[in-house]
């Protein structure tokens, strides 16, 4: 059977561009299935499933869909090509995913995409892709394509990104048809157990020396970029049962969310260990940070009397203070203190990131001792059980002892 892509698209305003599309995959050897989503008048040309398959067996007709306010009705098709792609996906009918749009047409097929595995190719090529597509991807792996012109019409510019679009599509279909069965296995095998690692470029010569040491002992490790996104992974492939250990080393994402940070990965970090019951080690590295827009886009709230670090021309980041160390180290408790999972807190007391030690424009010894009491007073009584260390996060030795401590902890969970 060939690979088969399946190609979402509103083809009430996209029906010609979508056919175009749709006839340079199959110029590749590859099959494509093509699916309507549009909610406006009848589609321009026939896709492979109409709206009225959508509907099928549903509560909603198409007329009834067409009479509705934009957004509900957007809403309601989403939900309708969700349920209908999961299908074909659980039956094997499909080596990739793909779609085109602007706004809408973005999140209806995003939407679908993130209720996909991770490994099977989502590739969605969109007007907003140069933006902040952030809501789009959340914890996936959804490729964005930027569509440089509108998707509309044919011409110099669009049919060579169509064709470029459709030809990655191909080759990633037919990737994956061969390695559909290994990638399934690689997340279900634990011939080596993995350990998810957090880190950020100021918590990295600490991170790493962790992880060396981890693979040293014969673990996989796999890292996470703390910037919001990178934590909601890491949970997702917890909850999926991929990870089975966590050394979670950078937790500026937690200070994001209490804040208003860039690197927020939402109100459920933290819980994925706890809930799989998996042993953690949480270091809480970088808790002295929130990422902030480019310097002259700072908001308001956070230009007097903070202390602002250009950390490159489009990031700013802003250094914790005191109440806000409490609110982290409160969030962790809240998350933590009644754990039935294996968990331990190794506090480094001689500094949080690179930037947070004598001289350095982030030292600031009484917000990270706010943060340090806060977590004892906290989790004093509970099944936590916290370390402390004098050493900073990057002294030789500490991300050696974190280690350690995660694998004291794993050979105890899972057995030596």
């Amino acid at each position: 059977m060939k690979p088969c892509v399946v190609f979402i698209a509103t083809y009430d305003t996209k029906g010609k561009e979508s056919e175009f599309v749709k006839q340079r995959i199959l110029e590749h050897g590859v099959d494509c299935l093509t699916i309507d989503v549009g909610v406006g008048v009848a589609p321009a040309a026939t896709p492979d499933i109409g709206l009225k398959d959508l509907c099928a067996g549903t509560a909603y007709t198409v007329e009834a869909i067409r009479a509705m306010p934009r957004g509900d009705a957007v809403g309601v098709v989403s939900d309708l090509v969700e349920k209908y792609v999961t299908q074909l996906h659980h039956k094997g009918e499909m080596s990739a995913i793909i779609g085109i749009g602007g706004a809408g047409g973005t999140q209806i097929v995003t939407q679908t995409m993130r209720m996909l595995p991770f490994g099977l190719p989502k590739l969605m090529l969109s007007t907003l892709a140069s933006g902040n597509v952030r809501w789009y991807l959340q914890d996936s792996d959804i490729c964005m394509m930027p569509s440089v012109a509108d998707v509309c019409g044919l011409n110099f510019i669009m049919e060579p990104v169509f064709s470029r679009f459709a030809a990655m599509a191909a080759a990633a279909a037919k990737w994956y048809a061969q390695a559909e069965a290994g990638l399934k296995h690689m997340i279900t095998d634990r011939t080596r157990l993995r350990v998810g690692m957090t880190m950020y470029g100021t918590t990295t010569r600490g991170v790493t020396e962790s992880r060396e040491e981890l693979e040293r002992l014969q673990y996989e490790t796999v890292v996470f970029h703390a910037s919001g996104a990178g934590g909601r992974s890491m949970e997702r492939f917890i909850t999926q049962g991929a990870i089975h250990g966590v050394l979670d080393m950078t937790i500026a994402e937690i200070g994001a969310h209490l804040v208003g940070g860039l690197h927020d990965a939402g109100p459920h970090r933290l819980e994925a260990a706890v809930s799989m019951g998996i042993p953690m080690v949480l270091v809480p590295g970088a808790a002295d940070t929130i990422v902030l827009p480019p310097i002259n886009d700072v908001p308001d709230k956070f230009r007097n009397n903070r202390i602002l670090n250009k950390h490159n021309p489009t990031m700013t980041t802003m250094r914790t203070n005191v109440e806000e160390n409490i609110q982290i180290a409160n969030f962790i408790a809240d998350k933590l203190e009644n754990t039935r999972s294996p968990v331990k807190i190794l506090l480094p007391l001689g500094g949080l990131s690179s930037i947070d030690r004598p001289g350095q424009v982030f030292y600031m010894p009484e917000a990270n001792e706010a943060l340090f009491e806060t977590l004892r007073g906290r989790l004093a009584g509970s099944p936590v059980e916290i370390l402390e260390d004098p050493r900073h996060l990057y002294d030789s030795g500490f991300g050696k002892k974190a280690a350690g401590l995660l694998d004291e902890m794993m050979r105890q969970h899972y057995g030596a």
